[in-house]
C-alpha cells in the first residue's frame, strides 16, 4: 500500500491502522562512535607508562578520559541523561576492550571532585554491597561512619579502596553519623547513602550529575508512590506539609530526610554540616535560605522502611519538624510570610 501524499512522518494517517514514524538520529551509530573512542583511548592507556593492573587505576583513567571527551567543544551536553548514561558505557565498554583489563564501572562525566557517606549498619553483608555500588562511580572518598564496631566490620570497610573510616565507641543515630562523615569531606559533592541498603550505581550517578550541572541539593523523587493524601503514611505528611508551609507545594512528599541525596559545596557551608543531624531541619534551613532544590532520580529502595515501621517512628519525625518549623520562624516569622487576611491584629497592638 502507498503511503497518501498527505500523509506526515510521525502521525497516524486517517482510515489508515499503520503507524508512519520518524525516524531519530541515528543511535548506533552514536554508540558506536563512543565505543571506538574509548578502546582507542584505552589503547593508549594501556601503552602509556602510567597503566597498571590495578582495577582502580583502570578506573580512574576511564573516569577521567570520559569527563574529558564528554565536555569536548562538539559534543551536545544537553542530551537527556539517559543518554548521557549509555553514552559513557559505551565508552567504557570501549576502553576497556581496548585496555584489555575488565572493570566494573558507572561512568559519570563530573568535572568536580565528589565523596559518598554512610553510616554503616550492624550487617557486614549489607556493607559489601553499598560498597559494591559506589566503588565503580568517581568518588574520590568513601566516608564510613562506624558506630561500635566489630573488628571484622572495621576491617571490612578499612581493606575496601578509597575509604575513610570514622569509627566512634558507642553506636550512634545513622543522620547523627552521616552528619559527623559530612565534616570530614573537603569535596565539591557529598553523595549521602543508606548504609544498611545498596541502591544501583546507575541510580545513584544521576544524584552526582543533578548536583554538579543543576541544583545545589538533588533529592530522591518519590511522587510517584504518593498515591491519595488518605494512603500517606504520618511522615509522608509531615514531609509534604513542610514543603507546603514553605511554599514549595512542588517537592511534595520529598526531603532531605529520604535518602539518597546530594547536597553541593555551596549547600553543605550554608546549612553546616552539623544541621544535616536533623534532616528536616536541614531541608526546611535549605529552602528559606534559597538553595535550589531539584532531583536526582527516584531510588524506590533508597528508604527501605515500609508504612508500618515509619508510622512507629512518627512521634520522632514530629519532633524533628517541629524543629524544622522553629528554625524556618526564625527567619521568615511566626506566620512564615503568610498573611493573616482575616483577623485584625492591629487591635491586639501587634
Amino acid at each position: 500500500m502507498k503511503r497518501p501524499a498527505s500523509a506526515k512522518l510521525g502521525r497516524r494517517v486517517r482510515g489508515s491502522s499503520r503507524n508512519i514514524v520518524r525516524r531519530k538520529v541515528p543511535t548506533l551509530k552514536i554508540q558506536h562512535r563512543d565505543y571506538s573512542v574509548g578502546a582507542s583511548d584505552g589503547k593508549a592507556w594501556r601503552e602509556s607508562p602510567s597503566s597498571s593492573d590495578d582495577p582502580l587505576g583502570i578506573g580512574e583513567a576511564i573516569h577521567r578520559q570520559w569527563s574529558r571527551r564528554f565536555h569536548e567543544p562538539a559534543r551536545h551536553k544537553n542530551a537527556a541523561w539517559s543518554n548521557i548514561l549509555q553514552s559513557g558505557k559505551n565508552y567504557a565498554a570501549g576502553f576497556i576492550q581496548g585496555a584489555g583489563q575488565p572493570t566494573a564501572i558507572t561512568p559519570v562525566p563530573i568535572r568536580r571532585k565528589a565523596s559518598a557517606v554512610l553510616c554503616a549498619g550492624a550487617s557486614e553483608t549489607a556493607l559489601q554491597e553499598v560498597l559494591a555500588q559506589l566503588e565503580t562511580l568517581p568518588l574520590q572518598e568513601i566516608v564510613i561512619v562506624l558506630g561500635d564496631p566489630t573488628e571484622r566490620m572495621f576491617n571490612l570497610g578499612r581493606t575496601r579502596r578509597n575509604t575513610v573510616i570514622a569509627s566512634l565507641s558507642n553506636s550512634v543515630d545513622s543522620d547523627v553519623g552521616r552528619a559527623l562523615g559530612a565534616k570530614l569531606t573537603g569535596v565539591d559533592t557529598v553523595l549521602f547513602v543508606d548504609g544498611e541498603h545498596a541502591v544501583h550505581a546507575d541510580i545513584l550517578a544521576r544524584f552526582l550529575w543533578e548536583c554538579e550541572t543543576n541544583c545545589d541539593i538533588a533529592l530522591n523523587d518519590l511522587s510517584a508512590r504518593m498515591g491519595l493524601f488518605h494512603q500517606r503514611d504520618r511522615v509522608d505528611r509531615f514531609h509534604e506539609f513542610l514543603n507546603a508551609s514553605l511554599n514549595r507545594e512542588d517537592l511534595t512528599i520529598n526531603s532531605m530526610s529520604v535518602l539518597p541525596y546530594a547536597v553541593n559545596r555551596h549547600a553543605l557551608d550554608t546549612l553546616g554540616a552539623a544541621a544535616l543531624a536533623v534532616p528536616a531541619k536541614a531541608h526546611a534551613l535549605a529552602i528559606v535560605n534559597g538553595l535550589k532544590i531539584g532531583f536526582g532520580g527516584s531510588a524506590v529502595n533508597g528508604n527501605p522502611r515500609n508504612g508500618i515501621e515509619r508510622d512507629a517512628n512518627w512521634r520522632i519525625a514530629a519532633g524533628d519538624h517541629v524543629e524544622a518549623w522553629r528554625e524556618a520562624m526564625s527567619v521568615r516569622g511566626s506566620r512564615l510570610l503568610f498573611n493573616d487576611s482575616t483577623r485584625n491584629r492591629s487591635v491586639l497592638g501587634e
